[in-house]
């Protein structure tokens, strides 16, 4: 009769064992998904940041096009202009002027194209950071074209 119930003592252990095992890898599936989550907010808030860069491009370029009803992209093309409070230095390459203007967040680069048929391209990039050695870095573009 001994023996009988040695050998059952030892089949509790092991259920024991197996449903904590099993409660163990629910909780780290469960930690994961929360993780996984978090990541994911965080990237779609730092894109957030990259497009409203590259929208703040858009709108400077635009205005600076229309401003006073003379283009500050025609030659001759100002060497700096004013966006957001910070002057820009612009750079000429043909019918394209760049120039690039360091926010809060991030930061954006703009190239405005001014053909000779009226045509003007307005293409801007936004980042979200202005750490080149960012391993999150993101960049969102806009392009805006339009006949003045």
């Amino acid at each position: 009769m001994i023996l009988l119930n040695n050998k059952k003592r030892g089949f509790t252990l092991l259920v024991s064992i197996i449903v904590t095992s099993m409660l163990l890898i629910i909780s780290f599936v469960v930690v994961n998904v929360a993780y996984k989550q978090l990541v994911l907010a965080n990237f779609n808030q730092e894109s957030q940041y990259a497009f409203y860069n590259a929208d703040s491009g858009i709108e400077c370029a635009v205005y600076w096009d229309f401003k006073g009803g003379v283009s500050a992209f025609n030659a001759p093309i100002s060497p700096t202009i004013n966006c957001g409070g910070q002057l820009a230095p612009t750079s000429v390459s043909g019918a394209t002027t760049t120039f690039s203007v360091t926010l809060t967040r991030g930061y954006f680069t703009v190239e405005v194209g001014k053909h000779p048929n009226g045509l003007t391209i307005i293409n801007s990039k936004g980042y979200n950071t202005s750490s080149a050695g960012s391993n999150r870095k993101l960049e969102r573009g806009e392009t805006l074209t339009y006949t003045n």
